[in-house]
């Protein structure tokens, strides 16, 4: 027995079911006020069931029909829903939505349906520019972390090479540029570090002496540069916070700080979901995929996503598989983000970590 199938879209003349060879099985047109249209819309964006649709699942559900395609990733009672964006249903709409309305006679003329599509499109626009966008304020955010990261490290370093010419056996035995600039902020000149290690290296220190002005202008430099390093640890607890909030699957999948990137370079978080995996494992490293597609230099296998441990950790030879597994599993989390909202991060990197496991071992 054949499985009898629909395909659901909506878009501004209403809700349509069609089936699979491209005819109306049921509408549900709109009201033919711009505001109205509008909210409606601005639900399905939302990923909300509107009532017209409603109405055609329970008509199917009734007329036998077991299972409906459609652009929303939700259950619905005696009816199998299938995810499926792009459908014969929204293709149709899409082609043919000007003479669908005037067969319909839900319009009289092109020139009524254009003035509606413009109402609409005006109304539409003003309530995205409203409407708070999350991933705006993630991309945002992780700019400015980059930006604090990218400063603190020139500071940092132009702290070495001015802090160098007094004391320049320092910069070997102090690694870390946060603790670095702690020490000169607190103590000043050489002499008066109390740490031991450094007290002996000091008095045999082949620096210049330096000024008390010299000094108190280097203590306040590294006292900026402490606070830079403040400001970018309470950052990356902020972008932890809405990543977890906002991009639930993205942000465990990837990490919060890495899924904030990947949103900047994407653009934001639809054109993030709606990108091949492929085009995901290269963010990052356009310029060497110019290089590449110019001077037929060495393709590029990742970019960005170098920065993910599983990536960073792998063998060299693996390493472009892995881009190839973890930018796979990050397209299904961003669409799980954009489409359902439904948190399902933690299963998404487990399926993850057992695919990396069996490709290492194979």
């Amino acid at each position: 027995m054949t499985t009898l199938r629909a395909y659901l879209a909506t878009n501004i003349i209403g809700s349509f079911a069609f089936n699979e060879k491209g005819d109306i099985i049921d509408k549900r047109p709109f009201p033919k006020d711009p505001e109205k249209i509008a909210q409606r819309l601005a639900s399905v964006r939302n990923g909300d069931i509107i009532e017209e649709e409603e109405k055609i699942i329970e008509n199917l559900v009734q007329c036998g029909y077991k299972e409906v395609f459609w652009d929303k990733n939700k259950k619905h009672e005696g009816i199998e829903c299938v995810f499926k964006p792009e459908n014969i249903a929204k293709q149709k709409l899409q082609e043919e939505f000007r003479s669908i309305a005037i067969n319909l006679k839900w319009v009289s003329s092109q020139a009524e349906l254009n003035e509606i599509l413009t109402k609409v499109n005006v109304l539409l626009t003003k309530g995205e520019i409203k409407k708070p966008r999350k991933d705006e304020m993630i991309m945002r955010c992780v700019g400015v972390f980059d930006e604090i990261l990218k400063t603190g490290n020139i500071f940092s370093e132009r702290l070495r090479e001015w802090y160098g010419l007094h004391f320049p056996e320092m910069g070997a035995m102090v690694k870390g540029n946060e603790k670095y600039a702690e020490i000169v902020s607190e103590s000043g000149k050489k002499d008066s570090i109390d740490e031991q290690e450094l007290q002996g290296m000091a008095k045999k220190s082949a620096g210049m002496e330096f000024s008390d002005d010299d000094i108190k202008q280097l203590q306040s430099f590294a006292s900026i540069i402490i606070e830079m390093y403040k400001l970018e640890k309470k950052m990356e607890k902020y972008i932890e916070k809405i990543t977890k909030e906002n991009i639930p699957n993205l942000a465990v999948v990837a990490g919060p700080v890495l899924a904030a990137r990947l949103l900047n370079l994407a653009g934001g978080l639809e054109k993030l979901a709606k990108m091949p995996s492929s085009t995901v494992q290269l963010l990052g490293a356009e310029k060497a995929l110019f290089r590449h597609l110019k001077e037929k230099s060495k393709a590029p296998k990742y970019g960005i996503l170098f920065s993910h441990p599983l990536v960073q950790n792998a063998a060299k030879e693996k390493k472009g598989k892995m881009a190839r597994a973890v930018a796979a599993k990050l397209s299904i989390a961003s669409r799980v983000d954009y489409f359902s909202k439904d948190d399902r991060g933690e299963q998404l990197k487990k399926e993850l970590e057992e695919e990396v496991k069996k490709a290492l071992s194979e």
